[in-house]
């Protein structure tokens, strides 16, 4: 009797313990969040007035390719700006991008091919579909676009894709038989084309969950979700990769980044370090007392359509590598 009365003193001192630890760390964590202070990227330049979102930084840091937009998501082109002596330069349109509607542009870990998704038109296929598209590109000049092989394209809208540096694919899509609304899935990569799309489960929820963005070591994976809990529109959440393979819980990156808005398109610099992202938030709403205001505001960076953002994540990449 006694021994069954030690061990489960033994048992509540563990339990004591790891509690104390998981508020420790989710205090921290907390901290380290309320530290995140995201800005405009490339004001009046990347970020105006217009609609801007999704986003891809070259490897080398010196392209920024992204999307400008119609209201409502009607119609889309891609454009790129280069940086020159530290400072963005004005946007040009990509070569092969205009007249289709062409989302999600992402720049490939080696840096020899760019990929897209488009509404442009395939033979024999519906042309309400987005699809993924590649195109070669040697850092200067791009080539035509070719559809992605494989299975990943087919039936199903393949949105916000992303590709790690094992040419895995991370989308997100609805397809039939999945938790929710829009979800988050995976495409493995075959030299003979890409393989049917698997179901990220553990991460899905019966809300919308979508733009994934993968970690270079493939240790953390951002994304953006609607899922009970967050300010009320998509909110970007981090899941750390846990060791039976799996992904853990989902974690909120708080309210320094998202907002009641929508906030979305995560992506990482080559080292990781730096997160954008694309939100319509606005912080400056005012009253207006005359026409010419309400025309300023309506000029301005801050006039409700998306902008970039971009936020060091460093202590945060840290932290959760090491302490989740």
């Amino acid at each position: 009797m006694m021994r069954h009365k030690t061990v489960a003193k033994i048992v509540l001192l563990v339990s004591a313990i790891s509690t104390q630890w998981s508020v420790q760390a989710d205090d921290k964590l907390a901290k380290i969040l309320n530290k995140l202070e995201p800005n405009l990227f490339a004001p009046n330049t990347v970020s105006t007035s217009q609609f801007e979102y999704g986003s891809s930084l070259s490897p080398d840091g010196k392209k920024f390719a992204f999307v400008r937009a119609l209201a409502r998501f009607s119609h889309s082109a891609l454009v790129i700006t280069h940086k020159k002596g530290g400072t963005w330069q004005t946007p040009t349109l990509l070569p092969f991008s205009g007249e289709f509607h062409d989302t999600n542009p992402y720049f490939s870990k080696d840096s020899d091919t760019f990929y897209f998704t488009s509404r442009r038109p395939v033979e024999g296929e519906d042309k309400g579909i987005f699809k993924m598209w590649q195109v070669s590109y040697d850092g200067n000049k791009f080539g035509q676009p070719q559809l992605v092989p494989g299975k990943i394209n087919g039936d199903h809208n393949v949105i916000y894709p992303t590709v790690h540096v094992n040419k895995d694919i991370y989308f997100s899509s609805v397809i039939k038989g999945s938790k929710g609304g829009m979800d988050l899935f995976m495409s493995k990569y075959h030299p003979e084309g890409y393989q049917a799309p698997i179901e990220i489960s553990e991460l899905n929820s019966t809300a919308s969950d979508a733009d994934p963005e993968l970690s270079t070591d493939g240790k953390l994976l951002f994304y953006t979700s609607m899922r009970p809990g967050g300010l009320g529109h998509y909110d970007l959440h981090v899941s750390v990769k846990q060791k039976d393979g799996k992904w853990g819980k989902p974690i909120n990156l708080g309210d320094k980044i998202n907002s009641r808005s929508m906030d979305s398109d995560p992506i990482l610099s080559a080292d990781g370090n730096t997160l954008f992202f694309s939100s319509d938030k606005n912080p400056d709403v005012k009253a207006v007392k005359n026409y010419n205001e309400l025309l300023q505001r309506q000029e301005s960076i801050h006039n409700g359509l998306m902008n970039i953002y971009s936020v060091d994540i460093t202590e945060l990449n840290n932290y959760l590598r090491n302490n989740i």
